[in-house]
């Protein structure tokens, strides 16, 4: 490739009747590489965003890594004799913390409603252990230098001496409930039994907190109680669910640290992470991605066919030129290197201005979105008072009782946005093959001829 054919090829991306502007089938091919680019970016942001999100307060409340019995290995499904367990796992690197407990389906009962929730049981010691005691957002004292939440001496004892129990903000809420009701548990009783199989029991707790996960089915349908409580509830014994792990650095530490604990066990018990226990969510999550990275790849294929015909009639226009070319010398492949270059040029251009202009949507999304909501507001609410058409009723684009998370969080990664870069500048470079190989096999004479 030689200067003159980089000369000729970004020459040609500009109008024939004014040489010093870019012709309008040019414009309109960058345009919509940008417009790919651009809603690529911030999708994909968006999408990336949520996961993270969502991931997170899973994260937050749920263990990184739970080890369990194997089913069939013990009576029931429970974990007995877990102390030695627990002093091995402490010791492995990078984690932070390893605690027993309680996990169990149940039936929630308040006034005449009855819902499923999942009965947690947590904490030994007279201790509630700071990754549950940073929730409760009821009865908190102060905070001390680190952040954490410090409960009432009264609500600790509580929690451990007596039946008592912390159920989600959100659930308070959709039941009207209140610090100091009382709720009754149905659960199952004991272990399973050939003869006779389950008994349920039922029992009444007095709600004294509500915590705040702001992850929608923890805080909707999670019950949460002491450790020797929900013990003393489903009849097991010292016995319990498994012992769950956190870890320090979850994003790259998790699968390692859970093939140590496996190994350091001697492949006897059922480690999984968090990721592997809500594997339907996150491969959903995954999958809606996908999806969605395709269909809007779709958009910079449809530039592909825009450069494609944009450079058919840049073609048919330059017949001329191209003639003039080829009688200097020029070869056909020089020819076709020009126009490969035209749309190499249309792809970088837009690729670039989509880059610039979809990162700085991604990381200032949450402030358009208010920007726009205020707006569509401001001339909607003054169009219901103009014509006085009675109460106007705020509009939210994102609202939080629906997605429940506050604002929308984007999650911009560095090497997709170069991968969607290099995928665009691609396409309209394989776009602009088969007009230049076109113009390569003209004849210099029959060019010429008819001009």
């Amino acid at each position: 490739m030689s200067v003159y054919e980089l000369f000729i090829g970004f020459r040609y991306l500009k109008s024939k009747k004014s040489q010093g502007v870019v012709s309008s089938n040019t414009l309109l091919s960058i345009f919509i590489v940008f417009l790919g680019v651009f809603i690529l970016i911030v999708v994909l942001s968006v999408m990336n965003g949520f996961q993270a999100a969502i991931k997170d307060k899973i994260l937050d409340v749920d263990s990184h890594v739970t080890i369990q019995s194997m089913y069939g290995q013990t009576e029931g499904s429970g974990l007995r004799g877990y102390e030695p367990l627990l002093a091995k796992i402490r010791d492995v690197d990078d984690v932070r913390s390893a605690e027993p407990y309680i996990m169990s389906q149940g039936l929630f009962r308040y006034g005449t409603n009855i819902s499923p929730v999942m009965v947690r049981g947590v904490g030994r010691g007279g201790v509630i252990p700071p990754d549950v005691g940073k929730f409760i957002v009821k009865d908190i004292e102060r905070f001390d230098k680190q952040g954490a939440r410090d409960l009432s001496e009264k609500v600790v004892s509580d929690f451990f001496n007596s039946r008592s129990v912390f159920i989600g903000q959100e659930m308070a809420l959709n039941y009207n409930i209140l610090i100091g009701d009382y709720i009754e548990l149905i659960v199952p009783k004991g272990t399973l039994a050939v003869k006779t199989g389950i008994t349920p029991g039922m029992e009444r707790f007095r709600v004294i907190g509500f915590f705040k996960t702001e992850y929608y089915d923890f805080d909707t349908k999670l019950v949460i109680l002491s450790l020797p409580q929900a013990q003393r509830l489903f009849e097991v014994g010292d016995t319990v669910t498994g012992i769950g792990v956190k870890i320090n650095d979850v994003m790259y530490r998790m699968n390692n640290v859970a093939e140590k604990i496996n190994a350091l066990l001697d492949y006897r018990y059922l480690v999984m992470t968090a990721e592997e226990k809500n594997r339907n969510l996150f491969y959903a999550l995954q999958l809606e991605k996908l999806i969605m990275m395709i269909i809007l790849f779709l958009v910079i294929i449809s530039a592909g066919f825009t450069i494609m015909g944009t450079l058919v009639m840049v073609v048919m226009e330059k017949r001329k030129a191209v003639g003039i070319l080829k009688s200097m010398g020029a070869k056909p492949n020089s020819i076709m290197v020009i126009f490969i270059l035209e749309g190499f040029f249309i792809g970088i251009i837009g690729s670039f201005i989509g880059v610039v202009c979809g990162i700085a949507a991604a990381l200032n999304l949450d402030a358009i979105i208010r920007w726009v909501e205020n707006s569509i507001n401001a001339v909607v609410g003054g169009i219901y008072g103009m014509f006085d058409l009675g109460f106007f009723t705020r509009i939210n684009l994102v609202p939080s009782h629906v997605y429940y998370i506050e604002g929308i969080p984007t999650e911009v990664k560095p090497e997709l946005v170069v991968f969607i870069a290099v995928i665009a500048v691609f396409l309209c470079t394989v776009a602009a093959i088969f007009p230049a190989w076109n113009a390569s096999r003209m004849q210099p004479v029959e060019t010429i001829r008819y001009e």
